[in-house]
């Protein structure tokens, strides 16, 4: 997980958001009415912002999803934030499910664009963690269940990109000057924000003192 800046409220949600929203409330069962928030204008700004990445596993969008609309908080809980740009953003579909409409004003989710992800999660190769005592952090990792094998596939995924790091980091370490150049603009490029699992790719190069 990264932290993500809000950007510009797409024109069409900036344009119908009041109206869409009195419709739906309306009537909240109705599908035409309820799922607006996945008009392509809307769902190509969620991705640009976080980077075609799941917001919080931060796999990339397409890879084995093409991404669900998320709600951050829930629109069973509060249904006037089902259009509000604020309370959207993109997640893949397995962290979506797990987060389903978890919502607790006393131990809130951790929100990738209010809060110090970075420094709150910690990355044990694939696996995620929290900071000792963190409770909110620790039920985000549990709920999305970051660490379990039953995301077999993700974890996987993750220890395919650590061999890529770790590939780049020996010929680094041992190559000439041009290939070491070559590798250390690939690893910088792995640690980008844009790039996927680049929070984990981050916490493993610094241990590495890269």
């Amino acid at each position: 997980m990264r932290r993500v800046t809000k950007r510009l409220e797409p024109e069409v949600l900036k344009l119908n958001c009041e109206e869409w929203s009195a419709i739906y409330l309306a009537d909240k069962q109705n599908p035409t009415k309820k799922y607006r928030y996945r008009h392509p204008e809307i769902k190509a700004a969620l991705k640009q912002e976080t980077a075609d990445k799941c917001v919080y596993c931060e796999s990339k969008i397409g890879h084995n999803t093409p991404g669900d609309v998320e709600h951050m908080t829930p629109s069973s809980v509060d249904a006037s934030l089902h259009f509000v740009w604020s309370n959207l953003t993109i997640a893949c579909t397995e962290c979506n499910r797990r987060k389903n409409d978890y919502f607790d004003a006393q131990k809130p989710f951790l929100n990738p664009y209010v809060d110090d992800v970075e420094g709150r999660l910690i990355h044990l190769g694939p696996l995620v963690c929290w900071s000792p005592g963190d409770e909110l952090a620790e039920m985000t990792v549990r709920i999305l269940e970051l660490s379990e094998m039953k995301r077999e596939a993700l974890i996987a995924r993750k220890v395919e990109k650590i061999e890529q790091l770790n590939n780049a980091v020996a010929r680094l370490r041992s190559c000439n000057e041009l290939m070491r150049e070559l590798m250390a603009i690939a690893i910088e490029k792995m640690k980008a924000v844009d790039a996927e699992y680049s929070g984990m790719i981050r916490s493993i190069s610094a241990t590495y003192c890269i």
